[in-house]
């Protein structure tokens, strides 16, 4: 088994994004509660999302076209169900935003000098959503265990291993990580967690501590989403257009 010595390094920070080759097909739509959205529909979807003056590229997941309306689709892990976050068109002219199928916002478009200061002004930045998951386990006392790494974009790996109730996290600091075909080892100064891979997915995990295992249940990090990215109190603010669901 390949041992890893970690080192600590800084959380990077997400990057300028240059929008001049996209800018003449990008719109500007605001929400009553501050928020502001730069689209570009059509092929290769591009969307954008802040409430301030840094807009946060978001991860396309899809798009629709129905006549004069569209769909962009877009990563929204908060939002139940696994369901996406989606800015649309109707085919009337008026816009509008979902969190999932009954979370509804209207949204207004901005033309002219005030969409040209958005575009001129504001700071066009790459995705807030740094980490996704890794694995998720749950013990039978109701304590998860879930490790986490930065996403492909911004390095990969760089795991964080958390322990405790929702709401009561504790990020445990790793002194190595293990990997080979059998298998993770998660090394912190509390315990180990060892993982089972199937693939890319964890088959099974136990927790040792002080000689003691404790066998842990494995979690869908896709249908647990809103409990992951809100629930266990880990993740603030990630920059997606259903942030406050």
């Amino acid at each position: 088994m390949l041992a890893v010595p970690v080192v600590a390094a800084a959380e990077p920070k997400p990057a300028p994004v240059d929008i001049k080759a996209i800018r003449d097909k990008l719109i500007v739509l605001v929400d009553a509660s501050g928020g502001t959205y730069v689209a570009k529909p059509g092929e290769d979807p591009r969307l954008f999302f802040g409430t301030g003056k840094q807009l946060y590229e978001q991860s396309i997941t899809g798009r629709s076209a129905n006549g004069d309306g569209w769909g962009i689709d877009v990563f929204a892990p908060r939002v139940p169900g696994y369901q996406p976050g989606t800015i649309m068109r109707n085919e009337d002219g008026s816009y509008v935003k979902f969190c999932g199928g009954e979370n509804k916002t209207g949204l207004t478009l901005v033309t002219g000098d005030k969409a040209k200061a958005v575009l001129d002004k504001d700071q066009f930045l790459t995705t807030a959503v740094l980490r996704l998951p890794h694995a998720f386990f749950r013990d039978d006392t109701g304590t998860y265990y879930y490790v986490d790494a930065l996403r492909e974009q911004y390095g990969g790996k760089g795991f964080r291993v958390f322990v405790g109730k929702k709401g009561a996290m504790k990020q445990l600091p790793l002194s190595d990580v293990a990997s080979d075909s059998a298998g993770e080892v998660f090394s912190t100064k509390t315990g180990d967690l060892r993982l089972v891979m199937s693939g890319s997915q964890p088959k099974s995990g136990v927790w040792i501590k002080g000689g003691k295992k404790t066998e842990l249940i494995v979690l869908d990090t896709d249908r647990d989403s809103p409990v992951i990215f809100k629930d266990l109190g880990i993740y603030g603010f990630m920059g997606t257009i259903c942030d406050d669901i």
